[in-house]
C-alpha cells in the first residue's frame, strides 16, 4: 500500500508556522515562490524561486499573501 505522503505532511509540520509567498523578482521570471516556517520575522521573508533558482529575500509589503498560524483561527474552548 502506498504511503500518502501530502496527507501525513501536515502533521509533521508546527501548527503555529505560517506559509507566505512572492514573485520572483528576476527579469523574465516572475515565478511564484512559497516558503514555510514559524512567524519569527513578519517583515521580512526568505524564498528560494522554484523555476530559476534564486534566491531572494521580500519584505512584508512585497507578499502576495501570508497565511496566520493555525491557532489564531481556532477558539478557545473551555469545559466547565
Amino acid at each position: 500500500m502506498a504511503k500518502d505522503t501530502m496527507l501525513n505532511d501536515c502533521y509533521e509540520h508546527d501548527n503555529n508556522y505560517v506559509a507566505s509567498g512572492s514573485s520572483c523578482p528576476v527579469p523574465q521570471c516572475g515565478a511564484l515562490a512559497v516558503t514555510y516556517g514559524p512567524p519569527d520575522n513578519f517583515e521580512l521573508c526568505e524564498f528560494t524561486c522554484p523555476r530559476c533558482g534564486s534566491d531572494f529575500i521580500a519584505s512584508s509589503e512585497a507578499l502576495i499573501f501570508r497565511s496566520v498560524p493555525k491557532k489564531w483561527m481556532l477558539a478557545g474552548v473551555q469545559i466547565a
